[in-house]
């Protein structure tokens, strides 16, 4: 007897247990946080923008001057020589070394070297702001998932709200069929909203669940929670839950992104930027291209220890200085047309930026048009939740006095959910389109 009561004890705490387990709590600051720590793409984007820093630095040591050290060594096989009666003298030695500093500049180039240089500084410039983009999307998207998640959790609520409607209703249709006031077809009309009401947070929660997925993914971050069936924190503890989820209400987020309804938008955003400094790019290359056509004057000198000196067969420290000038004569046509190419892809890149302009303003400026219409929405929406509200208790009253049929009752109560979702799904909306503007806009 002691066994079983021992087992009993311990299959009701690990019952107790998994109905207590704690909620789970994302913030949208932490979902954020976790999201720019962990994006992959962005952090590629910074590794490409520190690649463009290192070939910028690289190409610009071309403006100073280069010092090397310098050794070699030398033999020759036959030297000149002379006979000089019984003896022969020759004139330097078989063994050679040149030991020494050199130093050598580019003194004139027509600012090849320099267009190049400010070609890889725009093209770091252009990976920066492309980072920035990069950054404010991963934002973007991890908000819109965020936001969805919001919107599960406020349709599981109402929906749940709604069960307890319609098993309250039951009850009652139950004990009035039992006392002979109601028929079989009201049982079987409050039992099928019963179901309907169960299934419809089932559905809830699975979409809950993927929802949640998305947004894990994106974070980089799944906050020890088991999605597999997960339950809105809010709602009484459940037996076949896997995670209790809570996140911020609806009204917290729209505070923390109220000030972007008030921005405008933003013509030099990172992504435009980005590809106006892709067309500078562009442009300094063609102009490094062109400077190839003309003269180039290079400076070398240097200090050496050397042997043999000459003829003769001694060390010497000699010091050597020089210009050297290189005329192109005849290429072809390779450097002009190496120009023109970067040329046309500089204004490519430009008319690209025209119309992604365009685009990106376009959705600015109908997220903000948007914005303008949900709030007139939301009011009206908050009007018929009440008036539907209001409606399912005077239809319930209804039935009960046997004027109407349970039907109207099932009817009254879905317009009733139907209203209050259609509110969670405006805040969604607004949320969204807040967002958008945060991430398109500027301040006035």
């Amino acid at each position: 007897m002691k066994k079983y009561i021992f087992s009993f004890l311990i299959i009701s705490f690990i019952g107790f247990a998994s109905l207590s387990q704690a909620a789970v709590r994302i913030t949208l600051e932490q979902a954020q946080a976790d999201a720019i720590e962990n994006s992959a793409a962005l952090k590629q984007a910074k590794m490409q923008a520190e690649s463009a820093l290192a070939a910028y630095k690289s190409t610009q040591s071309g403006l100073y001057p280069s010092l090397s050290f310098d050794a070699k060594g030398t033999y020759v096989s036959q030297v000149p020589s002379i006979n000089m009666g019984f003896k022969s003298f020759e004139f330097g030695s078989k063994w050679g070394s040149s030991v020494g500093p050199s130093l050598s500049y580019n003194l004139f180039d027509y600012g090849q070297t320099e267009k190049q240089a400010k070609s890889a500084y725009s093209s770091y410039n252009a990976l920066l702001n492309q980072a920035e983009f990069t950054r404010r999307n991963v934002i973007l998207q991890v908000r819109a998932a965020y936001f969805t998640v919001q919107q599960d959790l406020q349709h599981i609520y109402f929906a749940y709200e709604q069960q307890k409607v319609a098993d309250k209703q039951m009850k009652d249709v139950s004990s009035a069929y039992k006392a002979g006031a109601k028929s079989n077809l009201d049982m079987n009309m409050a039992q099928k909203q019963q179901l309907k009401a169960m299934l419809n947070i089932s559905s809830l929660r699975a979409a809950l669940g993927g929802h949640l997925r998305e947004l894990f993914r994106l974070t980089g971050n799944d906050y020890g929670a088991d999605v597999s069936y997960p339950q809105d924190a809010r709602l009484p503890a459940s037996s076949d839950a896997t995670a209790y989820i809570e996140t911020d209400d609806f009204q917290t987020s729209l505070a923390a992104l109220k000030s972007s309804a008030a921005l405008d938008f933003d013509d030099n955003s990172p992504r435009l930027a980005a590809l106006t400094d892709t067309a500078q790019y562009y442009e300094y290359l063609a102009q490094s291209f062109s400077a190839a056509l003309y003269p180039r004057v290079t400076l070398s000198g240097g200090v050496y220890w050397e042997y043999p000196n000459g003829p003769l067969h001694e060390d010497v420290v000699d010091g050597r200085a020089g210009v050297a000038l290189r005329i192109p004569i005849f290429e072809g046509g390779k450097n002009k047309q190496a120009a023109l190419s970067k040329r046309k892809e500089k204004e490519a890149e430009l008319l690209g930026k025209q119309d992604i302009g365009a685009e990106m303003q376009k959705l600015f400026y109908s997220s903000k048009s948007m914005l303008k219409a949900l709030t007139v929405q939301e009011e009206l929406t908050k009007q018929v939740s009440q008036t539907c509200s209001k409606t399912a208790q005077l239809t319930y009253e209804a039935y009960k006095a046997g004027t109407v049929t349970f039907l109207e009752v099932d009817n009254a109560n879905l317009n009733l959910l139907e209203a209050e979702t259609a509110l969670a799904d405006i805040y969604a909306k607004r949320l969204n389109s807040l967002a958008v503007m945060d991430n398109l806009g500027r301040i006035k």
